[in-house]
């Protein structure tokens, strides 16, 4: 063989060579999900509640009050995932609003707030508690209130699921207010992730007529 065919057959086998090395490479790349992605693959909800004679911490003023009838609280929300890890971070928000069909145009119930997220106590910082108002009863009804925590470490494997657990306490005051009525209180919890999506489920707490924590 010549010195010019050695070269020729040298050059050749060495772009081949550099060829067969690019191809895993680049499918490496393309295989790996984004972040973002495996959040659009998830879902959220509620998945575990409690019905009982509860006592539940009073948010404002201190101190707690048992339930004198069966009242149902929502325990638990799960963060079910698809394909591809999650880990970031998100804000948590957990609103809870005001029961529907009652009408207090006069005096202050008691609404609900979270008392504890993923075992961790709330403060006031975090929490909200808003009455309805009027020029000459001032507050009134019941209140709504939002419970945020940011930046919120959220690690979930792929195909995997996160379970948090929440507690729930009373938030704002009663002026003695009869209550005649089942009190059904709705409870959103999103989750707003610093990737952008955002995920919310909705649950509710049910408080039935004699209960004594209105």
């Amino acid at each position: 063989m010549t010195d010019e065919l050695k070269k020729k057959d040298l050059s050749r086998r060495t772009m081949v060579k550099g060829a067969a090395w690019s191809v895993p490479v680049l499918a490496t790349a393309v295989a790996v999900p984004a972040v973002s992605a495996s959040v659009n693959n998830s879902s959220l909800s509620w998945t575990s509640s409690i019905t009982g004679l509860l006592t539940l911490t009073l948010l404002d003023g201190g101190g707690t009050l048992s339930a004198q009838a069966l009242t149902t609280t929502p325990t638990e929300f799960t963060l079910t995932n698809g394909t591809g890890p999650i880990d970031e971070t998100a804000t948590v928000t957990i609103a809870v609003g005001r029961p529907s069909g009652l009408n207090i145009p006069v005096g202050q119930a008691r609404g609900f707030g979270v008392a504890s997220y993923d075992g961790v106590d709330s403060t006031p910082a975090e929490r909200t508690a808003s009455y309805q108002s009027a020029p000459i009863v001032g507050q009134f009804g019941f209140p709504a209130t939002t419970f945020t925590r940011a930046n919120v470490p959220v690690n979930v494997a792929s195909n995997g699921s996160l379970a948090v657990p929440v507690v729930f306490g009373l938030a704002g005051v009663s002026t003695g207010v009869a209550i005649s009525a089942l009190a059904s209180f709705p409870v959103t919890v999103t989750l707003a992730f610093s990737s952008g999506p955002t995920l919310s489920a909705g649950s509710s707490i049910s408080v039935p007529v004699g209960a004594g924590l209105l």
